[in-house]
């Protein structure tokens, strides 16, 4: 059995209920879609059966409720997402159980903050300017072919294979593998005009009838005549030909599901980074230091203003990466002057659980 966010709102089983995103934290602008982040509890059958639930979302992940259990076992963990729903502003909250006013902070906020918040941070640096990054790195429509990944030697070097043939005049499908003991996806390759005696057909290097489904994974081996001799040794390097099959149909993947008014403002600005995530990157660092001199975040920024500059794309990487460090520094010294407790209370964060379950399933 599933549940749908509409099926938590239609059996009362949401204890929290908040406005999230950019709308909570004040940097909403007209774009901005409006998101909902809350807590559930699960119909009491399904906790005590075989079909617990932790997490009920939709599609795009921008309405995301955790059930009771989950989201208290992350607030044990100091998670930002957790903790932002534990101090949601007033004006964000469109529901909140009177259960939920158990949940003390002062049991939970401690030092695990500066590696979840800053440690999340600086995982947005990497995503926001990565080798990787799917913006900034796009793949060819071309779907990758084995031969890509295959290489002949020649000499003391390699030369990719459909090189070679084009250089010597050959044809894949006229030529004819076989094993070599003892290395690795390495092979003999022939060539069957050099076949005097008889007329010969190979197996050409690679079959395949076209289709992407049907495309070939490996190498096609042939029967080779006595007496012939090879034209060259081929390698046909199969983790990097699965690597580029992989890579290609995760791109085409992304094109389809991204976020196109984002990509396309990636693009704009120039700075050859993602801006959203940059922008992320300094609210949570600036959270991380209000939790160690406070021991709570300002969740609707006062900073509103530099964050959306910075979203805007106003500023070089480069500088922001110098700016986020200097700023890291200031959270470390925060954080080795915090009262703050070293961890969250544990075991006091699972009798909340308890005794919400209780109070909830007792009333049903």
């Amino acid at each position: 059995m599933n549940l749908s966010i509409d099926d938590l709102k239609q059996q009362n089983l949401i204890l929290l209920n908040t406005i999230s995103g950019s709308y909570a934290y004040g940097l909403e602008t007209p774009e901005s879609d409006t998101d909902t982040r809350g807590v559930f509890i699960l119909p009491q059958d399904m906790f005590y059966g075989f079909n617990y639930i932790e997490q009920v979302n939709c599609d795009r992940n921008d309405h995301t409720y955790y059930e009771i259990g989950k989201y208290l076992k992350l607030l044990a963990k100091n998670n930002p997402s957790s903790i932002e729903l534990l101090f949601a502003p007033e004006n964000s909250v469109i529901f909140r159980h009177p259960l939920m006013d158990c949940i003390n902070s002062e049991y939970i906020m401690s030092r695990l903050c500066r590696d979840s918040f800053a440690g999340y941070a600086l995982n947005q640096v990497k995503r926001a300017k990565g080798l990787n990054k799917k913006i900034f790195n796009p793949i060819s429509e071309e779907l990758p072919q084995p031969i890509d990944c295959c290489h002949v030697v020649v000499g003391d070097k390699t030369v990719p294979a459909g090189q070679w043939l084009s250089e010597n005049n050959m044809l894949a499908e006229r030529c004819g593998l076989s094993a070599l003991q003892h290395v690795k996806d390495g092979y003999a390759l022939f060539y069957a005009d050099d076949c005097k005696a008889e007329e010969v057909r190979f197996n050409g290097l690679f079959r395949s009838d076209g289709s992407d489904a049907n495309q070939s994974q490996d190498v096609c081996l042939s029967s080779i005549p006595k007496g012939l001799h090879p034209r060259a040794w081929l390698v046909f390097n199969k983790d990097e030909y699965s690597r580029r099959r992989k890579d290609f149909h995760e791109y085409r993947n992304w094109e389809q599901s991204r976020n196109q008014q984002r990509y396309q403002g990636t693009l704009e600005h120039g700075g050859g980074y993602d801006a959203k995530n940059m922008m992320h990157t300094f609210r949570l660092l600036r959270m991380a230091k209000e939790i160690a001199d406070t021991g709570r975040p300002k969740i609707r920024r006062p900073d509103r203003d530099e964050l959306l500059a910075i979203k805007a794309g106003r500023y070089s990487y480069e500088d922001l990466i110098a700016k986020a460090s200097a700023e890291l520094k200031k959270v470390d010294e925060s954080f080795a002057l915090s009262a703050l407790r070293d961890e969250p209370d544990v075991e006091q964060i699972e009798r909340w659980a308890v005794e919400i379950r209780k109070a909830c399933y007792s009333n049903k």
